[in-house]
C-alpha cells in the first residue's frame, strides 16, 4: 500500500465505530490522534501554504472530507470546517474539510434524539474509505 492509503486505514480505523450522543460533540482530530509515525501514520504529501510537502498523515483529509460529505447527507450541520488552500481531487470544490494540527479540525454535534455511529469502511481494492451516519435506535 503507498503512505496514503496508510494513512487513510488509520484513520478510517480510528473513527469506525465511534458513537456520538445526543447533544455531544464530536471532534475529528482528536478522535484520529495526533498525526505522527507513534501512532501509525506515516509521510505522504499534505498541502501547507498552497504547496504540497512531506507531511505525516498526508492524505486523512480525504476521510474527513468523506465524512463532512456524509454529515451533509445526514443534515448534521459542522461547528467546525476548513477548506483546503488547493482544490482537491477526491471531492467537488468546496465540498472538502482540511485538517491541521491543533487548529483545523472537522467537528459537529449530534442535534438528534438517538446516539449517531459513525461507521466507516476501508476498501484495500480502490483504497477509499466508505463513511455512514447510522441513527442507534435501541
Amino acid at each position: 500500500a503507498d503512505d496514503r492509503s496508510i494513512n487513510l486505514r488509520v484513520a478510517c480505523s480510528r473513527i469506525n465505530g465511534v458513537i456520538v450522543q445526543p447533544g455531544k460533540s464530536f471532534s475529528f482530530s482528536r478522535t484520529i490522534l495526533p498525526r505522527n509515525a507513534k501512532n501509525g501514520y506515516v509521510k505522504a504529501k499534505v498541502i501547507v501554504n498552497k504547496e504540497y510537502v512531506e507531511g505525516y498523515g498526508g492524505g486523512i483529509c480525504q476521510v474527513s472530507a468523506t465524512l463532512y460529505n456524509a454529515m451533509l447527507n445526514a443534515n448534521l450541520p459542522p461547528t467546525e470546517r476548513h477548506t483546503h488552500s488547493l482544490a482537491v481531487s477526491y471531492v467537488p470544490v468546496g465540498m472538502d474539510a482540511t485538517i491541521a494540527g491543533t487548529y483545523k479540525d472537522l467537528k459537529f454535534k449530534n442535534i438528534f434524539e438517538n446516539p449517531i455511529q459513525i461507521q466507516a469502511v476501508m476498501d484495500d481494492t480502490t483504497g477509499t474509505c466508505t463513511i455512514s451516519l447510522i441513527e442507534v435506535t435501541e
